[in-house]
């Protein structure tokens, strides 16, 4: 069952056996109910960061080129990405839009050192470009130079955000939404000396987080034995 982020700190709450009750939000909280609402936003972080192949993580993108442009900011993508942590280069493909999908090809990465050696030098000539990289300034940037408008496509990885809101909700699928709990009991445990929860909170957490990773990560086909 998906949960909020204050209906998770008051499951924390509850879990901990803190005194009194609440939190009634998570704004302008402080001491214990303050450190209560932060340890879930710091939890719910740690896990969205813990693997970089996390499904709930990865972003879809298209980009239209720009004939004659060559390189290509997140901001530049038919919905701006605004939550970029890195591009999945294996992803990359890319068509002529005055043709459409059938003529979709996959684009090929080059490490940054060897386009900047081939493509930023000099005149370029403009043609279909067959190759791509990642700037350092996390550009997307095509070789040849773009000779008019196609549709890259591809995916990307999302980076966490910090819930701040009453109504936020984890990026993760619901049924996972209380692993921010047990991750936070220990955060409590640890700070309080409260050794049964921190404990507690372990248990639940290597349980949950186990299913988690079982189900949302990337299934790899084992190679088979050599006859």
């Amino acid at each position: 069952m998906a949960m909020t982020y204050l209906q998770l700190a008051q499951r924390l709450r509850q879990e901990v056996g803190a005194a009194g009750t609440g939190p009634s939000s998570v704004t302008s909280q402080t001491g214990e109910l303050g450190r209560i609402v932060a340890w879930i936003a710091t939890a719910d972080e740690d896990v969205a960061r813990l693997h970089n192949e996390w499904k709930f993580m990865v972003g879809n993108f298209t980009l239209n080129t720009v004939a004659n442009t060559q390189s290509y900011a997140a901001a530049d993508c038919v919905t701006p990405v605004t939550d970029l942590r890195d591009w999945k280069s294996e992803t990359f493909k890319m068509y002529l839009l005055a043709t459409g999908v059938s003529d979709e090809a996959r684009l090929t990465f080059m490490p940054y050192h060897d386009w900047y050696r081939i493509y930023n030098t000099g005149t370029q000539t403009a043609g279909r470009p067959v190759y791509f990289t990642i700037g350092n300034d996390m550009s997307i940037k095509l070789g040849p130079v773009p000779n008019g408008v196609y549709r890259v496509s591809g995916e990307y990885q999302k980076s966490a955000t910090t819930m701040t809101l009453d109504a936020h909700t984890p990026a993760y699928p619901g049924e996972y939404h209380l692993i921010s709990v047990y991750r936070a009991m220990m955060k409590y445990g640890r700070y309080t000396g409260a050794t049964e929860v921190y404990q507690d909170g372990a248990a639940e957490y290597k349980r949950m987080l186990k299913e988690m990773e079982r189900t949302q990560l990337p299934r790899f086909r084992l190679a088979e034995a050599l006859a």
